[in-house]
């Protein structure tokens, strides 16, 4: 091959390389940034997060109860704070929201009366923000959404699924988180006042991983005292009234209390039913725990050989 031959095809490979740089770089850029998400998060997480399920369904004891986490009170605020990402801080549903944009956890569609965690309901990111009016900018099949836009200040509450039983691995009571709901709170042209949007359901086992590591200032009088976001609801640190309960014909309590005065009866009642009941165990608990003392142990040896002698005596009485 002569030297002019190789000129002229150095010429033309320039040429077609000139023609698409752009292009090849980005789907090169968006391919690498694509498995590394998929490589990052999905398996490890999902396949390794706690089996709340499982441990309910094994315990000698359990109820489900379902609880409205308003964010406008005080006790919540830290969940809501700040309103609009800024300065790398963000709030609960931002967080949430990033994490179903990159594909790290799953969403599933609200349901009025059940939850149904299976792929037929899993919600896409995509129709989520085309839904609910989230603005966003789509090029070559990637979504971005800008922190301004991320509705987190809409979201002004969350339905919170818990499981209260009795661990029978451990003998112990408990009370885990086991699905969190955002709501979405808008005003509709023709309504007077905010009508709730729940947006989805997400498995707290999925969310673990990240709102463990995610700081939560816990008080406003020392802003150095900080908790974790999973510390906030492990302590059970919000304040939540009962909507609904576990039952046979998965009713919530508006639907079977006339007046706001019954309901409001009933989430109390209900609240001291799962207070005594945890007291109850934890007093089992110490009872079992706490060894015998040394009276205790005197007694129990004088009222063991007095009850042998009289075994004794009896056996031999029945035998002469």
């Amino acid at each position: 091959m002569t030297t002019k031959t190789i000129f002229i095809l150095f010429i033309l490979v320039g040429q077609v390389t000139a023609l698409y740089p752009q292009t090849t770089a980005r789907e090169r850029i968006e391919q690498r940034r694509q498995q590394e998400r998929q490589a990052s998060v999905s398996p490890a997480i999902r396949e390794n997060r706690p089996n709340i399920e499982e441990e309910i369904a094994d315990a000698r004891w359990s109820r489900v109860i379902y609880r409205y986490i308003d964010l406008r009170k005080e006790g919540n605020a830290p969940l809501y704070h700040p309103s609009t990402s800024a300065g790398g801080q963000r709030n609960l549903f931002a967080m949430i929201f990033r994490l179903l944009q990159e594909d790290r956890i799953r969403a599933y569609e609200y349901l009025d009366g059940r939850e149904e965690f299976t792929e037929e309901y899993r919600v896409n990111f995509s129709g989520l923000v085309n839904r609910f009016g989230i603005y966003h900018e789509t090029e070559n099949g990637v979504i971005t959404v800008n922190d301004a836009d991320v509705p987190s200040n809409e979201v002004l509450g969350y339905y919170l699924k818990e499981a209260y039983y009795f661990d029978t691995a451990t003998s112990a009571f408990q009370v885990q988180p086991v699905a969190l709901c955002p709501i979405l709170f808008r005003q509709d042209d023709d309504a007077s006042a905010d009508t709730r949007y729940p947006l989805f359901w997400i498995q707290y086992g999925e969310l673990e991983p990240y709102t463990r590591r995610m700081p939560l200032m816990a008080s406003a009088l020392n802003n150095r005292v900080t908790e974790t976001v999973d510390d906030f609801f492990r302590k059970r640190s919000y304040s939540g009234e009962i909507y609904k309960t576990g039952n046979p014909g998965n009713r919530s309590i508006s639907q079977y209390t006339s007046t706001p005065e019954e309901m409001k009866a009933e989430q109390e009642r209900i609240e001291q039913e799962l207070l005594d009941f945890e007291q109850l165990l934890r007093q089992e608990e110490k009872t079992v725990a706490a060894p015998p003392s040394e009276a205790s142990r005197r007694s129990n040896k004088k009222s063991s050989g007095t009850a042998s002698t009289s075994a004794s005596q009896t056996m031999r009485n029945r035998r002469y």
